[in-house]
């Protein structure tokens, strides 16, 4: 008899089931892994990795922080981790197109205020709650 084998993409939390079988044959589920580790392996790029820890690094250091701060951490200029943090939108998007969800990794806007090293105001970041802990672990 032949095999046929079907792969099918869905969301994280999606129940799927095939009318007509004689036996049911365990599926792993795609989900199974935590989505922050699975988007930090297989969506981001070593850039988005470098920014993104970079991140945690702060984040467990001193709170929140700027993309001065994250620029600093990676000895790069602004305008080059701007960059690099920008095309994460890539990633994001490929993400939210695979399992139709919001990324489990990104900047989260906290404040914008008065930063006296610069001579302006700047917005303050963090990541999602307890990301930081996982992206250190990986």
């Amino acid at each position: 008899m032949p095999t046929i084998s079907i792969e099918l993409k869905v969301p994280d939390g999606t129940t799927v089931s095939i009318a007509g079988l004689d036996e049911v044959a365990p599926i792993a589920a795609a989900g199974q892994q935590d989505p922050i580790e699975r988007y930090w392996r297989e969506y981001l790029s070593d850039n988005g990795r470098k920014v993104y820890g970079a991140a945690a690094r702060l984040e467990d250091l001193q709170g929140s922080f700027t993309l001065e701060d994250i620029a600093r951490v990676l000895s790069v200029d602004y305008e080059s981790a701007r960059s690099m943090h920008r095309t994460t939108g890539r990633s994001a998007r490929r993400w939210r197109d695979d399992t139709g969800t919001e990324k489990p990794i990104g900047l989260e806007w906290t404040d914008y205020e008065w930063d006296p090293e610069h001579g302006g105001n700047r917005t303050t970041y963090r990541l999602p709650p307890g990301v930081a802990d996982v992206i250190k672990d990986l």
